[in-house]
């Protein structure tokens, strides 16, 4: 079973208006079971759901009762061109907090909901699961934002001239690099220019570098390239906490496992023992990830 916060950073339940926009990709062009599972955990918790998919046509019947508002489009754009065209189908400034989230994460792994109200972004304009100071060139300034997988923005922000001048100007950036740079840390950057406060229940700024103990779980001596990727990898930073410290990150709070850590596993990860260590913590149908990779890894 999930392992619940700590009291100190619980609080009541808010009564707010949410809206949450999905943007949604499948190489086959289909809505994977992990998809709808996180749907269905979304759909109690927000007034609006949008789902926008950059590879999808339709929606399955199944789907049809757990969003609102269903758009199609062509792969451009990313999630930010997604985002986009999925906001500009309602108002979102008659929401007290937007949510854009994306499909790149299994969850939520247990309930959402403390996070969402959770003490350490109340006071935030723009929150999310992670705050990063990771930029794609170690040579780069570091610059404080919020992982764009979750992105939490309320109404002050929603309503503010940075934040429509913000979509206005959205292209359609070409490369990985375009998109983490002039769109997650670009719209953190800009935000944060403009005034709005940011926070994250997990802040990578703050804290402190990755432990061998804490990796040490993960090496084996029958695996020596892998661990040594791990041991080189986890002691040069700045590094991507979402898929480097996923256990700090459960400790915060944080109900989703990035898929790029079985997919991708920059880090060499022992990913066998994070689905284990997972199973032993969390009541989440696992069974849904295992098939997922299955079909796509």
């Amino acid at each position: 079973m999930a392992t619940p916060l700590p009291a100190a950073i619980r609080l009541p339940v808010r009564a707010v208006r949410r809206a949450i926009v999905v943007a949604h990709f499948d190489p086959h062009g289909c809505f994977d079971p992990h998809v709808a599972h996180a749907l269905a955990a979304y759909r109690p918790l927000a007034e609006r759901i949008v789902l926008v998919s950059n590879a999808a046509r339709s929606l399955p019947p199944l789907l049809r009762p757990l969003v609102d508002q269903f758009t199609p489009r062509a792969n451009v754009g990313y999630d930010f061109g997604a985002w986009r065209d999925g906001l500009s189908g309602f108002r979102a400034a008659d929401y007290d907090e937007v949510l854009c989230i994306n499909d790149s994460v299994y969850g939520p792994l247990f309930d959402l909901r403390p996070a969402l109200n959770d003490a350490r972004v109340a006071e935030a304009d723009l929150w999310g699961m992670v705050v990063s100071d990771q930029n794609l060139s170690r040579a780069a300034p570091r610059i404080r934002h919020v992982q764009s997988w979750f992105l939490g923005m309320r109404r002050p922000l929603v309503e503010s001239d940075a934040w429509a001048t913000f979509w206005r100007e959205t292209g359609q950036p070409a490369t990985k690099r375009q998109i983490v740079e002039q769109f997650e840390i670009g719209f953190s950057a800009r935000m944060a220019a403009a005034g709005f406060r940011i926070a994250g229940l997990y802040d990578a700024s703050t804290a402190g570098p990755v432990r061998l103990r804490e990796i040490w779980p993960h090496l084996s001596p029958r695996e020596p390239g892998r661990s040594w990727r791990l041991v080189r990898k986890s002691r040069r930073g700045p590094h991507n906490p979402a898929e480097l410290v996923w256990w700090r990150l459960w400790e915060a709070g944080i109900p989703y496992l990035k898929v790029g850590i079985f997919r991708v596993n920059h880090y060499g990860l022992d990913r066998a023992r994070v689905l284990a260590d997972l199973r032993r913590r969390s009541d989440y149908p696992f069974g849904l990830i295992e098939q997922h990779l299955a079909r796509c890894a």
